[in-house]
């Protein structure tokens, strides 16, 4: 079952409208409950005020309650009828009506709702159809006796409408607002992610065949996707320069297996000519098995190399790199005095690293058998392992033949060999050190040539992480 593709634009734009819509409607909720809020407590000191002009000007020591003419219940809209007006009735203590204010002539009378107790109450009711609050307030004389009931009625038709215009103005405004930002929201995502669009087009173009194109970075600004950017063309790059040691890798590897191989056939060719002494014969085997060794040699060392390039961490454990490197001396030195050699070393104790030990072993092999190698009798070999702060220092140096400055960046490629005599007349692939360097890049350590110059000896230094000593 296919998921729905909704482009990141489309989905950016439906959270932003729909974050805006529930943030506008929390607040247009809490505007509009202050606002119905407030208008009905200016509702009730509008009363509050009609009632505290009205009960001065009722008089209670007669028989019957009445008001007083006073000119501050002019001020009272007893007279306006509507939304505007206030409605008074006075009754008596047992509910007959005393008095009404002319603006109730216009409208039906409604049965009033006195209090049980003479305490000041207000009910919210229904009048010919309209919502209304009628206010009932208990009147006494002097002495404190319950004379009379003042009733102040207003509508609440205007409320309401208002709510209602309000309702209809906040809803307008929550929808229009919401339609305007999700329309700017998608035009800016879609202006944001323009980039992205830019990015995968140029993405599309690259081809294994063709990688020299890189992603573009100027899109006006500095952000994340140009950083982006920049972490795939590096990535770019790398590929590129790992595909080009491919090529010159299997280009090398062919030349390297086709030069003995070819000059195998022609050995072959030319014993099979005419019949030949069985001395000859033998020659020719000899020349054939040595091109044979040299051809195992090298697919060895490929062998080698493939696996170090392909280590796993899984395998590793502690290792302890004094001991690897002292049976490693012994096993050279016979080899060292045949070719009078002198060897020397310094190695701590107790210098552990977190590796494969087989690994270590091939490293310390290839490096001291290089050394021996490439120095001429009466020559220098020495080793020496360091236990620093937080690494393990192996430095292997000779006082051989040397190289170049400019051949330091190729010491550690694939089948290099350098083209002076003294090099190519001592027998080798040029694996040995690739396979030293990937051995020591798996188990993320540094390896570093150097050398003064031609016949000024060679120094190799190896760093390891330093793994602490247990029990």
């Amino acid at each position: 079952m296919s998921k729905l593709r909704l482009p990141i634009s489309v989905r950016l734009t439906f959270w932003y409208g729909l974050s805006l819509l529930i943030i506008l409607s929390v607040f247009v909720v809490f505007l509009y409950t202050s606002f119905h809020v407030s208008l009905h407590r200016d509702l009730s000191d509008q009363m509050a005020q009609a009632e505290r002009l009205l009960l001065p000007a009722i008089d209670t020591e007669t028989e019957a309650p009445v008001f007083m003419p006073s000119a501050a219940i002019r001020s009272v809209a007893y007279q306006t009828d509507g939304a505007a007006g206030t409605y008074v009735r006075l009754f008596s203590a047992d509910g007959q009506v005393l008095y009404q204010s002319p603006n109730f002539a216009a409208h039906q009378r409604f049965r009033p709702s006195l209090p049980a107790t003479a305490t000041e109450v207000a009910y919210n009711h229904t009048w010919e159809g309209a919502p209304a609050r009628s206010q009932y307030t208990p009147v006494r004389n002097a002495s404190g006796t319950l004379r009379a009931w003042l009733e102040i009625t207003r509508l609440e038709s205007a409320i309401h409408r208002d709510l209602h215009r309000l309702e209809w103005l906040l809803a307008t405004g929550i929808l229009l607002g919401v339609l305007v930002a999700i329309a700017s929201g998608y035009g800016l995502a879609r202006r944001a992610l323009r980039p992205v669009a830019m990015l995968t087009e140029a993405a599309n173009d690259i081809r294994v065949t063709d990688l020299n194109h890189r992603l573009p970075t100027d899109f006006g600004v500095r952000d994340e996707l140009t950083d982006l950017a920049d972490t795939f063309n590096a990535m770019l790059g790398r590929l590129q320069a790992s595909f080009e040691r491919e090529r010159r890798f299997r280009a090398d590897a062919a030349h390297e297996m086709f030069t003995p191989l070819s000059a195998t056939q022609s050995e072959i060719d030319v014993a099979l000519r005419r019949p030949r002494e069985a001395s000859d014969y033998k020659q020719t085997l000899q020349t054939v098995r040595d091109h044979t060794r040299r051809m195992s040699n090298i697919l060895d060392g490929l062998l080698r190399l493939s696996r170090a390039e392909a280590i796993e961490h899984s395998q590793a454990k502690a290792v302890n790199l004094t001991e690897l490197a002292r049976q490693r001396l012994d096993y050279f030195l016979p080899r060292a005095g045949a070719g009078q050699i002198t060897v020397q070393h310094e190695i701590e104790p107790d210098a552990f690293v977190l590796a494969d030990p087989g690994h270590i072993d091939t490293m310390l092999a290839n490096l001291i058998d290089n050394a021996i190698k490439y120095t001429p009798p009466g020559g220098t070999v020495s080793l020496s392992i360091r236990v620093e702060a937080g690494e393990i220092l192996l430095t292997v140096s000779d006082s051989g033949i040397g190289f170049e400055p400019a051949e330091s960046a190729h010491l550690f490629d694939r089948f290099f060999r350098s083209d002076k005599p003294t090099v190519r007349q001592t027998y080798g692939s040029g694996l040995g050190l690739s396979i030293v360097k990937a051995i020591v890049d798996g188990y993320d350590g540094r390896i570093q040539a150097h050398s003064e110059g031609i016949d000024q000896g060679s120094t190799f230094e190896v760093r390891f992480p330093r793994l602490q000593a247990t029990a």
